[in-house]
């Protein structure tokens, strides 16, 4: 039997290594977090990997997946049609740790673009919730956004957001809990490409907007959450 010291050497020597070998590998606990949106109008389902290994799978048009858990570091982000192995992007980004991201799929299979978006879901002071609005639609291009209060006359206010090219997002707004409606019209005008119809927030949410072509013509809207 080995002496008492020898074991409790043995031991520590062993901890050194597996420490060394988890830092070298990589293989430490994710430590930030990223959502993929599909956004994509002839891509009904998109899977999402990091470093080649799947993590989201069938995220809809429109839709947003879970979040999911992505290590620090330099990571290899990419996307592919459900079902099929054809990746239409890849990229590759600085995570930096505890931050959250949104990435968005834009525009047709054909032509496909993405943007990486830094999410603050951060709770917003008492009584308020916040709001992002994403430009996600090719096809209504560049558009002044209001984001106001639900039976308000857009003739009447200007733009919260002017001049909202495709495939950017605002920042967050911070608006007091009620009931609003977000309209896109081309800029400097009235004329109303999209109207999300009635959207009730509460206190302490944080959510995001997208503006995006309709599959069967037309535009639509979609409501994510974000947090709470």
């Amino acid at each position: 039997m080995l002496p008492r010291k020898w074991v409790l050497i043995c031991a520590a020597l062993g901890l050194i290594a597996l420490a060394f070998f988890t830092t070298g590998c990589g293989s430490s606990s994710s430590n930030a977090k990223i959502r993929l949106v599909n956004a994509m109008p002839d891509e009904g389902g998109l899977d999402l990997l990091i470093d080649t290994k799947s993590v989201s799978t069938g995220v809809g048009y429109g839709a947003a997946s879970s979040y999911v858990g992505i290590a620090s570091g330099s990571r290899q982000i990419q996307v592919e049609p459900t079902g099929n192995t054809n990746v239409l992007f890849t990229r590759t980004d600085s995570i930096g740790s505890g931050n959250t991201f949104t990435l968005v799929s834009l525009n047709f299979s054909s032509n496909p673009s993405n943007v990486l978006l830094p999410d603050d879901n951060s709770t917003p002071t008492s009584g308020n919730f916040k709001l992002r609005i994403v430009n996600a639609s090719s096809g209504m291009g560049t558009q002044d956004v209001y984001i106001v209060t639900d039976g308000t006359d857009i003739g009447s206010v200007s733009p919260t957001i002017s001049s909202l090219a495709f495939q950017n997002a605002s920042g967050y707004s911070t608006l007091v809990a009620g009931d609003y409606r977000v309209f896109f019209t081309p800029p400097g005008q009235k004329f109303i490409n999209l109207d999300s119809g009635k959207l009730t927030f509460a206190s302490g949410q944080v959510r995001t907007v997208l503006g995006l072509n309709n599959t069967v013509g037309g535009f639509e809207s979609t409501l994510l959450t974000d947090a709470n």
